[in-house]
């Protein structure tokens, strides 16, 4: 469902009336309170777990040679928010993944004390290593002396509405209705509306419970429903 729509499932389900707004742009009391409390609950579904699996990306790209710093746009990303600092592999794309393996991190700070000094007069070669500068770009260690191929995940930014056709990515149609639920809350608190309150925490409990399950790590140590 697109931002459009969600906020007039969310309408329908309340006594404000009507069809709901027929458009996100520009609206004003209860129709534009809704607005953003739709925008407002997706934001927060999002940001509800750290380790969402749907939040996750996969990328891959080649490095150059002796260029020692990557940051996300050199890898065609445009939503990073994080990097997966124990994901990444390395390997020479002339031999093949018979080469991959991973590459080790090492923190900034540790980087700095072993790294730092004479940086650039050390000779180029295989990546051994790579830390993140606090810039969130990626720095290898050696600098490459020819191409090599670097895969790994990273999380992606929070994505916030603000188009009627936004839609929410990588939520799915079966939990959708979990931003309509979650804005309802927000939207009983304000109008002290405690039928539509108690409906809205169930159906919001029950969706996020389900999605819990598809959507958090396997044997994780946050897999707990919400309290």
């Amino acid at each position: 469902m697109s931002y459009l729509t969600l906020c007039q499932k969310a309408v329908y389900e309340t006594s404000i009336g009507g069809s709901g707004p027929t458009t996100v742009v520009g609206q004003n009391g209860q129709l534009g309170n809704m607005v953003v409390w739709v925008r407002e609950a997706w934001v927060n579904i999002q940001l509800m777990r750290p380790n969402w699996l749907f939040m996750h990306k996969e990328f891959t790209f080649n490095t150059v040679i002796d260029q020692r710093d990557y940051v996300a746009a050199d890898m065609s990303i445009t939503d990073l928010k994080l990097w997966d600092s124990n994901s990444f592999l390395i390997h020479d794309p002339d031999l093949g993944y018979t080469d991959q393996g991973f590459i080790v991190y090492q923190n900034y700070s540790d980087w700095r004390r072993s790294n730092r000094v004479q940086m650039e007069a050390r000779a180029s070669d295989r990546p051994q290593s790579f830390t993140i500068l606090p810039s969130n770009a990626i720095r290898f260690e050696p600098k490459p002396n020819k191409i090599y191929t670097i895969e790994g995940e990273y999380k992606k930014s929070t994505q916030h509405f603000s188009l009627d056709a936004d839609e929410p990515t990588g939520l799915g149609e079966d939990f959708e209705m979990m931003i309509v639920w979650l804005a309802l809350t927000y939207y009983a608190h304000k109008q002290n509306a405690p039928e539509v309150l108690e409906q809205a925490q169930t159906k919001f409990a029950d969706l996020l419970f389900r999605f819990e399950i598809e959507q958090l790590p396997e044997f994780s140590d946050d897999f707990a429903p919400l309290a």
